[in-house]
């Protein structure tokens, strides 16, 4: 089958990730004060908000493009670039794809360890999908902390999010949001960035590896 509706999908999720680090910029830019003494045109904690909501609609965007790209490849579609993966079931549609997905449930998850099972069962030594994800898994796990910590209020989710930012910073800063964590500089990164920014290229270099262009 042709390329573009891989190349499609691929497209779509560049533009999310695109819009969610606009919504960040611009919220980072909106909290700043023109000048000294002025006020800024929004606070330090509805820019964490924001900026929340930025890292949502990226990690929405990374699991739809997983899902999306693995129905395709079930499929037999062809990627930009490359041969396809081997098969090991052919489904006669995307109604049958969907339904092996989801093994009987109501829906079917799209986490790394079920990306990763799915992949090795239905494709040959799991490509692209399990290549491509167990190279970044423990970053890409991380993002399930932080959209868990934003979603969830309990104690262990945000138990989990300390350890998390402890591992990254070496401290948990006082009045640490998910939102000021997201936006603060990573440390001994190659070029200054922040987390939001880094784990949105991770995402991104898994996304180009799955569907290579």
């Amino acid at each position: 089958m042709p390329a573009p509706r891989l190349h499609s999908a691929l497209t779509s999720f560049s533009r999310s990730v695109a819009d969610a680090r606009d919504l960040a910029d611009e919220a980072h830019r909106w909290s700043i004060p023109p000048q000294p003494g002025a006020r800024p045109q929004i606070t330090l904690h509805r820019r964490d908000i924001l900026t929340e909501m930025a890292f949502l609609r990226a990690y929405t965007s990374w699991e739809n493009f997983l899902e999306n790209t693995f129905l395709l490849y079930l499929l037999g579609h062809k990627p930009p670039k490359g041969a396809p993966p081997r098969r090991f079931g052919f489904p006669p549609d995307s109604t049958a794809a969907d339904e092996w997905c989801r093994d009987g449930k109501p829906y079917s998850k799209w986490n790394i360890s079920d990306v990763q099972r799915r992949a090795n069962r239905w494709f040959k030594d799991g490509k692209p999908f399990t290549p491509a994800l167990q190279s970044q898994r423990s970053r890409l796990e991380q993002l399930v902390t932080i959209r868990n910590a934003i979603a969830h209020k309990s104690t262990s989710v945000h138990d989990k999010f300390e350890n998390l930012v402890r591992l990254e910073l070496g401290n948990v800063p006082p009045n640490t949001s998910v939102g000021s964590f997201l936006m603060t500089l990573k440390p001994n990164a190659p070029t200054p960035s922040s987390f939001l920014e880094f784990y949105v290229g991770e995402m991104q270099r898994a996304a180009q590896t799955i569907v290579p262009k």
